[in-house]
């Protein structure tokens, strides 16, 4: 279970969607420097999404196993659901459209925090990979912090990349390749959650 959560937390983060698209925008315009203030922006405010989410759902936990199981459920239809609609979507990327501020860290806080979609993909991401059966509270300071780091890790290592290598992200051949490793990824991680619900 820990080695899906690990794969699915990369294939989440590597996902194209405004947090990231806006990383790579300060990454190219300001350099890695900026890319990491923004990182951290980000990771502050997930901090804060995930806290209220998984409260709730450990709230949810404690007063029926069975409603529990039912938003895992719900979550893993949400991911295959992401994986199709990324499908669907355009390749292209506009990196032109989005805007850059003077402190990257408070424009990553607040990309994030005024997703409004990003409580609800919390309450069905992390319901995945939480076993019923075991104290919640454990499983959860474990996980939070290490969804955490691997966000900034990789967020960091996309705003290093990105400040030389530009091109890789500009060219169509990378945003191809980005969105569709990212569709499959998700498609796989509900089918993966899914199967592990089965058995």
């Amino acid at each position: 279970m820990l080695l899906g959560f690990i794969i699915a937390t990369i294939v989440i983060t590597l996902s194209p969607g405004p947090s990231i698209i806006v990383l790579l925008v300060v990454s190219l315009r300001q350099g890695a420097t900026a890319g990491m203030k923004y990182s951290l922006g980000v990771i502050t405010a997930d901090a804060i999404l995930i806290s209220a989410s998984l409260l709730g759902l450990g709230a949810l936990m404690q007063s029926s196993v069975l409603l529990f199981n039912v938003v895992k459920w719900v979550g893993i239809a949400y991911l295959i659901y992401l994986g199709i609609k990324q499908l669907r979507a355009d390749h292209k990327v506009d990196f032109s459209e989005a805007k850059s501020t003077a402190s990257p860290y408070v424009q990553g806080w607040a990309t994030t925090m005024l997703n409004p979609k990003a409580i609800g993909f919390f309450v069905a991401f992390f319901p995945q990979f939480i076993d019923p059966t075991q104290a919640f509270w454990p499983q959860l300071a474990f996980l939070g912090p290490l969804f955490l780091t691997m966000v900034f890790v990789m967020f960091t290592i996309i705003a290093a990349l990105a400040a030389r290598t530009k091109l890789l992200f500009e060219s169509d051949k990378g945003q191809r390749t980005l969105k569709f490793g990212s569709a499959f990824g998700l498609i796989g991680s509900g089918l993966a959650a899914a199967f592990a619900q089965r058995v």
